[in-house]
């Protein structure tokens, strides 16, 4: 009985310092968010709501800039908004976040989903403890969340099938192209993805027989993950005609593997978001085409599709982020604006839609 007893306070010992960690880990997010942004709370102050960003990347330039946009409405609302992400700790993954927040009855969670093992199952706790969910970039539509943020995958699709079959006629002869996701291949969004480039490509292309169109996962938290993944495909698999990254950090990798191997010649990168490092490779002709996705709606409908929920028990299903793809041409074309201070650089951007 003695030891049965010691047991059981071991237990017990055990799960307070789980509890006690998962609040430290939380509130130091906290604290690093408020100190990165040079303000404080006021003494005093209380906000109306607390959200929490939980992404993959939160120090990439494509994440600051959604949480910059989420955390200017945040304040307009009086929410108080967290970013949390995996490539901060790698002992914590997108469920021990989730978990976190869950535990800390959270207002309302905004994720950027990836089809992860448990993930779903995650979003239908949250929602079953009174905490709603918005997917952002990658939706979940058979779990319970409330709304989801981003470009569908079907305009996705589309817009990458059209800059793969305009490049694919430059290459002139059957051609391999390889699709790098952070998304499970098995997932039915990621799939419908891949399909719709094919489709796309092949309906767009010249000779639709000359493309080959293939995915890979680089399912992983982190740039060097996938800077490691990208050097072994070009070291040791066959080399791709096209290159298509679907997110900023395999962007910037393919971006230097590419010149690291002396392989700018043979492979095409078509990229996504617009980086500093990423526009650097479209105006040298590196990344002939990148996607932009507009960071300012895709932070902000976040947390307005969150208050909305709260403050009037119902909310849209679906909020459509604007997309464009820019070329070599527009790029040069916005940097001789920005020189000569003009407004509108592009007249005519390559449209997703």
């Amino acid at each position: 009985m003695g030891d049965k007893n010691k047991n059981n306070r071991i237990l017990l010992a055990g799960g307070a310092v789980l509890v006690v960690i998962a609040y430290l880990v939380s509130n130091s997010y906290y604290q690093k968010i408020m100190k990165d942004a040079g303000v404080g709370e006021e003494p005093g102050k209380t906000r109306d709501y607390q959200f929490e960003m939980i992404v993959d990347s939160p120090n990439s330039a494509f994440w600051q800039a959604v949480y910059k946009s989420a955390q200017n409405t945040a304040d307009n609302h009086n929410v108080l908004l967290e970013l949390k992400g995996t490539n901060w700790d790698a002992e914590y993954d997108k469920i021990d976040f989730m978990n976190m927040s869950i535990a800390a009855r959270v207002d309302g969670i905004i994720l950027e989903y990836n089809g992860e093992a448990g993930l779903e199952e995650k979003i239908n706790e949250a929602v079953a403890n009174g905490i709603p969910v918005v997917t952002v970039m990658s939706d979940a539509p058979h779990s319970q969340r409330q709304s989801f943020v981003g470009v569908s995958d079907y305009q996705l699709g589309v817009g990458y099938g059209e800059q793969v079959a305009n490049y694919m006629d430059e290459v002139g002869t059957k051609g391999n192209v390889l699709i790098l996701m952070k998304r499970n291949l098995d997932d039915m969004n990621q799939s419908q993805i891949i399909t719709q480039i094919r489709n796309t490509a092949m309906e767009k292309a010249e000779d639709p027989d000359q493309i080959e169109v293939n995915g890979q996962n680089l399912l992983s938290a982190g740039t060097f993950d996938s800077e490691e993944a990208i050097w072994d495909i070009l070291q040791q698999g066959t080399i791709p005609d096209i290159l298509v990254c679907m997110d900023a950090e395999s962007t910037e990798s393919a971006r230097q593997a590419v010149i690291d191997y002396n392989l700018t010649d043979k492979v095409k990168i078509i990229g996504y978001y617009t980086s500093e490092k990423i526009m650097k490779g479209v105006l040298k002709g590196l990344i002939p085409v990148t996607c932009s996705i507009d960071t300012d709606q895709l932070g902000r409908y976040s947390v307005e599709a969150l208050t909305e929920y709260l403050e009037e028990g119902r909310v849209n299903s679906y909020y459509t982020v604007d997309m464009e793809f820019v070329t070599t041409e527009a790029a040069e074309k916005m940097e001789r604006s920005e020189e000569s201070g003009e407004e509108d650089p592009i007249e005519e951007p390559v449209s997703g839609e």
